[in-house]
């Protein structure tokens, strides 16, 4: 995954960054650690939640998707 244009860095991540003393190229190294992290971290979710709809799918044997009329 990639930030896109639209990426939302977390707050505590930018008063981190704020706080952060050193040089420019130490700094700009940090943050796309801090970015790379965040993405991991939502991926991470998604897998999660995906794993759960594909398990109660198989439980139930009924997709979630539409339902044709009888």
């Amino acid at each position: 995954m990639t930030p896109d244009k639209n990426f939302r860095m977390k707050s505590t991540i930018k008063t981190m960054l704020t706080m952060f003393k050193g040089s420019k190229e130490q700094r700009n190294g940090w943050k796309k650690m801090f970015i790379d992290a965040q993405l991991c971290e939502e991926a991470y979710k998604r897998a999660a939640l995906k794993s759960k709809e594909v398990e109660s799918t198989r439980n139930t044997g009924k997709s979630r998707g539409a339902v044709a009329p009888e």
